[in-house]
């Protein structure tokens, strides 16, 4: 991966210093606030990549950005085709494939924000820029940001001439990727662009439960879009993103230890508490289907995405401009998941599913000479729908004479248990954010924005008897759906104070929130009917931006220190009387206070070496925390996701070789330990670990264009730790039914083909 991993970027190779004639730094230009600003006049904790850097680098998705920034973890908890991203910032994240879980960190595409986790791990595809956001956006962003945002954006059509750029790349595990794009400017006002990709991976699994390598995956994108300049003031842009991705079922370990259910009454245990039952990271024992000659093969997933975007700019005047922003996504799967881990049926489910959200954003900005604005009005809405049936074998944890245990593949009679689950949103907002320019050296900056939202959630069961109740005369179906509104405000004050040209310092306030509703899993008319409450972030930051020593260092650093309130915990606990026999609760269950330091550098030794990297320090102290089950008190436990220490360092190295450039680039990253369950289950974490990604480029031109020939490696030291773990029906007093991880991607590594004419 090439890679320069922070914010600071040398777009170009051959800036140079005016004085002395040598490389210097380049401007770096972001969307944080949702107009065009220099990164170095932003009073927030920000890092950014543009398009040049991210051409040097081999980012397959949004889980290899995630060394562009400090303290932030990015993980693909591998449970439903798509991707399901767990993101964290600064120790605060979600872990959970539901759509009712809304995210803490918002991932914005073209300026529209996508609301769910699953799906949210795009691919690296036509990228333009990346910004990481960190701390509460509550502001701009509003509700679900209080960790952050990843800012996210694509490369459009322009009136330049017939332009392209096509990639092809081969890897290990026959991993085959090829995707492009075209820019045709049909007229003056009108230029239209095609995008696609085609990307194709056999699995790094062996399953012997049946006998064959397992993991395949297949994807496709196509992306037509256009932009339409009808007067010298008006630009409307739309792009419409159709993809496809078929794949198996994904793999997960049962790491059962001997005091859970699945060990000591069915004897499906973990080698060890770093060693899961099937004896490799990489080894499988999940079941699988049986195709129509009798044979077992893997489970067969889907997961498809649309999404139209329309965004439109028209320069009222010199001082005022409009935007509106318009955003449609919608996603559907397919997905059987063997969540046992083990060679029998003892907790699979399968779980249709769709998600349809609309957004619709107008802002009118302001600037002038000491005033400058962005203030707008933002609707959003969605709609999610699931049918859902879990396969259970495990009763016999409660009733061993009516089910007892499995003792060979299939021996099981697992019972069905359906149920579907409805959840609408509502969400409206006003906002505003402004400076103002005291002096020419220091501005002032206030922001608000007030959010309402109304959600219902309505759930029905086929088989009320067997499994979720109705509760005492009442019939909860999807006419009558549980409903609970909340009504917020989020604010923001700060200060940047210019001491000279290449030295800033500034210090802010801000809030956010993350919406509150109701639990996606219910196994109880209690668990269904009681909604839970929004979470709320405040955010005390100081920082220094600077460019020193005539322009070759740039050292951007903050500290900060965050009240974390009303902290919405997650588990799936223990419950006999749920047809699963465990179910997940939400409750609003602790507040946390977390502070850290965070550090940005680019180092420019000469005009052939440069180093960039980044330092995150993160320390938190749980104030209160109670168990979701008994309410004991749980403030020892660590928050997920949340090492003490995450830092990268990567070196680059350029030269002209034979009329062309070669470069040589590494990333070294270092992420900390940290825990993956809610209860800190030692089976489910990762100790401290190191990651290098590297790359060896050369690019010539030639009379078709520019062409870049590389080789690539990911993950070079194999690092093989856990990118989920989760303990289904646990708590205090009992040790839960089984825990099962997934594992990261293994080394890869290939070569890559790019041409851009």
């Amino acid at each position: 991966m090439a890679l320069g991993a922070s914010f600071l970027v040398i777009p170009g190779f051959s800036n140079a210093n005016a004085q002395t004639g040598a490389r210097a730094l380049d401007e770096i230009v972001v969307t944080a606030r949702k107009r065009d600003e220099d990164l170095q006049d932003l009073g927030i904790s920000i890092s950014a990549l543009s398009s040049a850097e991210l051409e040097r680098r081999h980012d397959v998705d949004l889980l290899t950005l995630s060394n562009i920034a400090p303290n932030l973890l990015i993980h693909d908890i591998q449970q439903g085709p798509g991707g399901v991203a767990a993101i964290a910032i600064r120790g605060i994240g979600t872990t959970d494939l539901e759509k009712n879980f809304d995210p803490t960190v918002g991932v914005v595409l073209d300026g529209v924000f996508i609301g769910v986790n699953s799906g949210s791990i795009f691919k690296a595809i036509d990228l333009e820029s990346v910004e990481v956001l960190r701390g509460p956006q509550g502001t701009l962003f509003g509700r679900n940001s209080i960790a952050g945002v990843i800012n996210v954006g694509r490369g459009r059509p322009d009136f330049d001439g017939v332009a392209g750029e096509v990639r092809a790349s081969y890897g290990r595990f026959d991993d085959r990727q090829l995707d492009g794009y075209i820019n045709i400017p049909v007229t003056e006002m009108f230029a239209f662009r095609l995008g696609g990709a085609l990307r194709e991976r056999d699995g790094f699994f062996y399953n012997s439960t049946i006998d064959r390598t397992v993991g395949d995956r297949e994807y496709f994108s196509l992306s037509p879009s256009f932009t339409f300049t009808p007067t010298d003031n008006l630009e409307i842009y739309y792009r419409y993103d159709r993809t496809l991705q078929r794949q198996d079922s994904d793999i997960l370990h049962n790491m059962a230890r001997p005091d859970q259910v699945f060990c000591f009454v069915y004897g499906q245990c973990a080698e060890s508490l770093t060693v899961p039952q099937s004896g490799h990271r990489y080894a499988a024992l999940q079941e699988g289907g049986l195709n129509t000659d009798g044979a077992y093969e893997p489970y067969d997933n889907y997961f498809g995405t649309k999404l139209h975007t329309v965004n439109a700019s028209w320069d009222v005047s010199d001082q005022y401009s409009l935007d509106y922003v318009f955003g449609y996504f919608a996603t559907a799967e397919e997905t059987y998941q063997d969540w046992d881990a083990t060679p029998f049926t003892l907790y699979h489910t399968d779980r249709p599913a769709t998600w349809n959200q609309r957004s619709h954003e107008l802002r009118v900005n302001f600037g002038g000479e000491r005033l400058n604005y962005t203030a707008g009005l933002y609707v959003w809405d969605a709609d999610y729908y699931i049918d859902n049936i879990g396969y259970i074998g495990f009763f016999n944890a409660f009733f061993p004479d009516l089910f007892p245990p499995a003792t060979e593949i299939g021996s099981t009679e697992p019972i069905p248990a359906p149920q579907s689950v409805s959840q609408n949103t509502e969400s409206r907002a006003i906002f505003i954010e402004a400076d103002y320019a005291l002096t020419d050296a220091l501005t002032l900056t206030a922001g608000g924005r007030y959010t309402r939202d109304k959600k219902d959630s309505a759930v029905r069961d086929p088989n009320p008897g067997f499994g979720f109740p109705g509760g005492p005369g009442v019939d909860n179906n999807f006419d009558d759906p549980f409903t609970a509104s909340y009504n917020e405000f989020t604010g923001k004050l700060g200060a940047r104070y210019r001491f000279t040209n290449d030295l800033m310092v500034y210090g802010v306030y801000s809030e956010g929130f993350r919406a509150g509703g109701f639990g996606g899993r219910p196994g109880t008319y209690i668990g269904a009917a009681t909604p839970y409450d929004p979470e709320f972030v405040k955010n005390y930051e100081i920082g220094l931006k600077s460019e020193l020593l005539e322009n070759r260092l740039r050292l951007n650093a903050s500290a900060f220190f965050m009240e974390y309130t009303d902290k919405q915990e997650e588990q799936s606990i223990v419950n006999p009387q749920s047809a699963t026999g465990q179910e997940t609760v939400v409750l609003n269950a602790g507040d946390v206070d977390i502070k850290g330091l965070e550090l940005d550098f680019l180092a420019i030794f000469s005009d052939n070496f440069e180093v960039s990297g980044n330092v995150g320090i993160l320390r938190h102290s749980i104030k209160t925390l109670d168990d979701p089950l008994t309410g004991a008190d749980l403030s020892y436990l660590d928050l997920r996701r949340a090492p003490n220490l995450t830092a990268t360092i990567s070196p680059t190295y350029r030269t002209n070789v034979a009329g062309g450039e070669f470069s040589i680039t590494a990333d070294f990253r270092h992420i900390g330990s940290h825990h993956l369950t809610f209860l800190n289950d030692p089976e489910a974490f990762n100790p401290s670990t190191e990651v290098i990604d590297a790359s060896i480029m050369y690019t010539f031109d030639n009379e078709m264009g520019e062409t870049s020939v590389s080789l690539w490696g990911l993950n070079l030291t194999g690092d093989d730790s856990w990118s989920q773990g989760y303990n289904v029906g646990s708590g205090v007093e009992f040790s839960g039914l089984w825990t099962y991880t997934a594992v990261r991607n293994p080394r890869t590594y290939g070569v890559r083909v790019h041409h851009r004419f």
